[in-house]
Formats: structure tokens, C-alpha cells, sequence
């Protein structure tokens, strides 16, 4: 019996995005590290409507039949209704990974699954419409493949450290001088940051508001980036998934009145300490959750589901 064929579907300006390149490349990369005689996972740029006059309904009617479609968040916004429809005709199926669309523009139409990565989105979906929520399936976000490799944080002195787009975090006037930024906007930006990160032992992980957002799910990526490398993470309460995976008394949480300040203070003091190391060990348990390998296992199942 031939193994199936997974497709992840991307549109090209956008392959670099952590997002798309995490979603997309590291996932292929990943189900071809760990399951090469399971399935044979494939990248395939998909055309958008600015490429020309049916750009994307003779991309759809060019694709061979029998394979699997996973689309890119990206991807399933650019994708046409009309081609969508011919590529149903030939496929196996047609997969839409949503990662943290808000909840007003879920595209929730002709995808035989809905791919969650967050268990927050998961529960979500699971409340929508029956026909809806018979087809939602979590597949974690995965921590960067290029991870694997990295030492873990160093426990000789405190180091804290915000890893990520500055413009996504709010770091009071307070810490300023105290948490170094590592910008990573994308691939190529996460790449340079790479050989730093085992310096750092506290990953900053307050938000800024950003407008747009509101109902979006997150993915608990921050947290199992932390996890992966030994560290322990500072961020808001209410973060999606956050007490679902660390519990309710995860030490270096915060609430909105208190804010980070106080919380960031408590993470110095306890800085090789038992609630410290307490809390590390909780990040360490959490740290196998979204290794590149089980969440490749958790999308093979998907796809075997569709026969």
C-alpha cells in the first residue's frame, strides 16, 4: 500500500515568517526525520490572486490525485473558494492550520480538518457547531527543529532575556535594563540568536497590545521554546495554554493588577532556590510536550485518519 502524500501549501513572500517556515519547512522536516517510510511530506508554493487571471484554479486542477493539503495560516487566507472547490475534487484531503487567527476571520468552510495548535483554539473549536467541531484536531506547535541541538540554559547567575519581535512585548521602564531583547521576527533573525540563548534562564514573556488580535488563541510556543532550553518563563496569568500545561501555581505567573514588575522580582530572589528549581522542573516536565517529534506524530494521525 503506497504511503500518503502531505503537501504543505505556503505562498512564497511569506515562507521566511516564523510562522510559515516553523509550520511548514520544520514540520516536513521533522515527518521526514521520524517517519520516512510512514509518509512522504512535500513543500508546494501556492500561487495568490496578484500572480494572474486563475492563477490559483490551474494550480488547484495541476496537482496530482490522492494527496493531503495542509495549508499555512497565510495560506488559507489567500486561497480562492473556487479553487479550494477543484482541489477538493482530486485530494484526500484538505487540512487548514489556523495557528492564532482571531476568531472573527477562522476561515471555517471546505477544510476537512481544522488543525489547532494550541488546546485553547482546540476547546474552541470543540464549542463550535457539531459538523465544525467534529473536525477540529490539535497538533501542537512544535519548538524550532533547529533546538535540538542547543545546550540548555546555563544556572550560574540570573539572566533574563525577551526572544521574540520587540514590538510584540511590553517591558516596563523598571526591567528595561535588566532584560536584554534578542530580536527573532523570523527565520533568518531566530537563526543569528540561536548560539546566545543558553545564556539566558528567564524568558520574559509579557505582551503588548496589539490591535487586531482580540480573540485570537495562541500557541504556547513561548513556554515550550523556554521548556526546550531549561529555562523558566515570567508571563501574564491568562496566557492561552499557559496554566493548562505548567498549573495554576506555576510561581512565575502574574496578573494583570499586579503586573510583571513584582513577578520579575520574586524570579531574582528565588533565582537557585528551591521554588526556583521547583519551577524548572516544571518547565522540564513540559519540555517533551511539543518536541518537533511528537507533534510530527500527532499530524501523521491526522492525516492516516483520512484514509
Amino acid at each position: 500500500m503506497p504511503i500518503p502524500i502531505l503537501h504543505f501549501v505556503y505562498t512564497e513572500r511569506k515562507l521566511a515568517t516564523g510562522s510559515t517556515y516553523m509550520r511548514c519547512v520544520q514540520m516536513r522536516d521533522a515527518l521526514k526525520q521520524a517517519f520516512p517510510d510512514k509518509i512522504d511530506a512535500r513543500l508546494l508554493a501556492m500561487p495568490e490572486r496578484r500572480d494572474g487571471f486563475a492563477a490559483q484554479e490551474r494550480w488547484a486542477l495541476s496537482q496530482p490525485g490522492g494527496g493531503v493539503y495542509l495549508f499555512s495560516k497565510t495560506s488559507v487566507r489567500a486561497l480562492t473558494s473556487f479553487a479550494a472547490r477543484l482541489l477538493k475534487l482530486r485530494a484526500r484531503g484538505i487540512l487548514f492550520d489556523h495557528v492564532d487567527e482571531p476568531a472573527d476571520r477562522l476561515r471555517l468552510e471546505l477544510a476537512d480538518r481544522h488543525i489547532c495548535c494550541s488546546h485553547a483554539q482546540f476547546l474552541s473549536f470543540r464549542a463550535m457547531a457539531p459538523d465544525i467541531a467534529s473536525r477540529a484536531r490539535l497538533v501542537l506547535h512544535a519548538t524550532d527543529l533547529r533546538l535540538e541541538q542547543t545546550a540548555p540554559a546555563q544556572q550560574s547567575r540570573f539572566a533574563p532575556v525577551y526572544l521574540g519581535d520587540p514590538e510584540n512585548t511590553a517591558i516596563p521602564d523598571a526591567l528595561r535594563s535588566e532584560v536584554e531583547v534578542l530580536s527573532a521576527r523570523d527565520r533568518d533573525e531566530f537563526a543569528v540568536q540561536i548560539p546566545r540563548l543558553p545564556e539566558f534562564n528567564l524568558h520574559f514573556a509579557a505582551r503588548a497590545f496589539r490591535a487586531g488580535q482580540s480573540g485570537a488563541a495562541k500557541p504556547f510556543l513561548k513556554g515550550f521554546t523556554a521548556a526546550r532550553l531549561g529555562a523558566n518563563i515570567l508571563l501574564p496569568r491568562d496566557v492561552e495554554d499557559a496554566a493548562h500545561y505548567l498549573g495554576p501555581d506555576y510561581p512565575y505567573f502574574y496578573d494583570e493588577d499586579e503586573g510583571p514588575v513584582s513577578a520579575f522580582r520574586r524570579a531574582r530572589a528565588d533565582f537557585g532556590g528551591p521554588i526556583w528549581n521547583r519551577a524548572r522542573d516544571r518547565m522540564l516536565s513540559m519540555s517533551e510536550v511539543a518536541r518537533p517529534v511528537v507533534v510530527a506524530k500527532q499530524l501523521l494521525d491526522v492525516v492516516n485518519e483520512l484514509g
